[in-house]
């Protein structure tokens, strides 16, 4: 059971990160360089937001309500999580030396960073091996 609540806690923290990766973007620079960027309250944001807790919530839902199966699919989740942060870090950054905005966009690249250790430790913390206990008998 510990096993499951800590699949539970990691997975949750990591929506977390990327509900604000959402959020933190829209209020930067970037929001500011195309016409279909979500801007700070904009109905594609909060639409973005929702879409992503579904995302997140269904399986941990699935989960939770006892099918185990669910832990290898939020794996593919979770690697396809690793690729996004690593993906969007990488284009924030050279957007940032690009458009000489890189102080401005400090949070967003910090939020990738902290949500790519957030996954990969999720790995550690579904797929850890159980405790096993030895026990010495005394004659």
């Amino acid at each position: 059971m510990v096993n499951k609540k800590g699949v539970i806690v990691m997975t949750l923290i990591s929506a977390i990160l990327f509900c604000s990766l959402l959020v933190i973007s829209s209020l930067t620079p970037i929001s500011d360089l195309g016409p279909n960027a979500n801007k700070f309250g904009s109905v594609g944001m909060w639409l973005g937001m929702v879409m992503i807790l579904f995302c997140y919530l269904l399986p941990v839902i699935l989960f939770v309500a006892g099918i185990n199966a669910m832990k290898f699919i939020m794996a593919i989740l979770c690697g396809f999580g690793i690729l996004i942060f690593t993906a969007t870090m990488g284009t924030v950054l050279v957007l940032g030396f690009v458009q000489n905005i890189v102080p401005e966009i400090f949070v967003v690249v910090a939020i990738c960073f902290a949500a790519i250790i957030v996954n990969i430790s999720w790995f550690f913390v579904a797929f850890r091996p159980k405790k096993v206990e030895l026990t010495i008998f005394n004659n």
